[in-house]
């Protein structure tokens, strides 16, 4: 993933030049256009990356919550650690 980081860094990078080139009060119309499809596609690559991130992330959280959920099952019980039955509770 170190390769993706890179891209969103890349894009962020250009987007920020972008949005500077556009704060100029003599911008081209054209030109100004031109770069404003240049930032929809910059956004949409990070879009993309940080929606890839987020799966990784929730798969890797899925997976930490399968193991300990297995975990506190199959965890044997030592003696003397029963669950108590309130039924035999003598009062």
């Amino acid at each position: 993933m170190p390769k993706e980081r890179e891209d969103l860094q890349s894009a962020l990078q250009q987007l920020e030049k972008i949005v500077e080139d556009l704060s100029k009060k003599d911008v081209d119309v054209e030109a100004g256009l031109e770069k404003f499809r240049e930032g929809v596609t910059l956004i949409k690559i990070c879009r993309g990356q940080l929606q890839k991130a987020e799966n990784e992330f929730k798969k890797l959280k899925s997976e930490l919550d399968i193991k300990e959920a297995e975990g506190a099952d199959g965890e044997e019980e030592e003696e003397g650690d029963e669950p108590v039955n309130p039924k035999d509770i003598p009062f």
